[in-house]
This record gives structure tokens, C-alpha cells and sequence, in this order.
């Protein structure tokens, strides 16, 4: 009989990539330049950005332009994909920083 302790649990690193400590360190980075209340508007704001419009879109790309079906596999994140976006994610954080401030 397994108890919890002795279970493991598999770690998939595209499953679990985003957000991660690179997400998290550069919207944290905000708060050195516009303050508290700036950081955290800036990080609810690209989270939330980043779940209705980024990753719907990313996964619109990979897929070549098809709509997922609703019961299709999200297609996996290209290095590249993961790239743009963070290189998205971080822009928005710093933009709705810099307007909630």
C-alpha cells in the first residue's frame, strides 16, 4: 500500500514551464522601479493577459491556424514559443506597471 509520502510525482517540464522563477523574477523587477502596488498590478494584469490572449494565440500558431478541437491535446511549446512568450509576458507586466503607477 502506497501512502503519500512515498508516491513521486512526474514532473513534465512543458506542462509545468509556465509561469516559472524567469516570469516571476522579471515582473518582480517592477517593483524596484514603480513600487508595490505597480508590481502586483503589473503581475495580475499579464497573468491574466497571458491566459485569455497569449497562450490561445500561441497555441493557434503551433496548431498551423486551426482551431483546437475540444477534446484535442495541446500542442507542446517550441523553445521559440517559450521565448516570445516571455519576451510578451514580461512586456505587459512592465507596461501595466508603468500605467498603474
Amino acid at each position: 500500500m502506497r501512502t503519500t509520502l512515498s508516491q513521486t510525482i512526474v514532473s513534465d517540464g512543458a506542462a509545468t514551464w509556465f509561469p516559472g522563477l524567469p516570469h516571476a523574477l522579471a515582473g518582480g523587477a517592477t517593483f524596484l522601479v514603480f513600487g508595490p502596488a505597480a508590481c502586483i498590478a503589473g503581475l495580475l494584469m499579464a497573468s491574466l493577459v497571458s491566459f485569455v490572449v497569449w497562450l490561445p494565440l500561441t497555441a493557434l500558431a503551433l496548431n498551423n491556424g486551426k482551431p483546437l478541437a475540444a477534446d484535442a491535446v495541446a500542442p507542446t511549446l517550441t523553445p521559440n514559443a517559450k521565448r516570445a512568450l516571455f519576451v510578451l509576458w514580461t512586456a505587459t507586466t512592465w507596461l501595466a506597471a508603468a500605467i498603474a503607477r
